[in-house]
């Protein structure tokens, strides 16, 4: 019966997962932001402002200057508005 609670089967998955899938999350997003920048390419940053959005909304719960981490996708999508535009 246990093994239908939400909480109980998301506790078996643990947080080196979920931490995991943040870091592919950042990693990719930086690979994106790169490639998108080399190739001036805007579908490049916005798949990387897309990439941040989660792990920038997870940090940005935290104290401190952490709330500044909600401008690295607002920048990823501002740039590919002025690309798309400029093409």
């Amino acid at each position: 019966m246990n093994d239908f609670f939400v909480g109980t089967i998301l506790s078996s998955v643990g947080f080196l997962f979920v931490g995991a899938v943040l870091w592919l999350l950042i990693i990719v997003s930086v690979v994106l932001l790169l490639w998108g920048g080399l190739k001036k390419s805007w579908k490049g940053f916005f798949f990387s402002g897309l990439a941040i959005l989660i792990p920038a909304i997870i940090l940005s719960t935290q104290k401190g200057f952490f709330i500044l981490f909600l401008f690295l996708p607002l920048l990823a999508f501002v740039i590919a508005y002025l690309m798309k535009i400029r093409t």
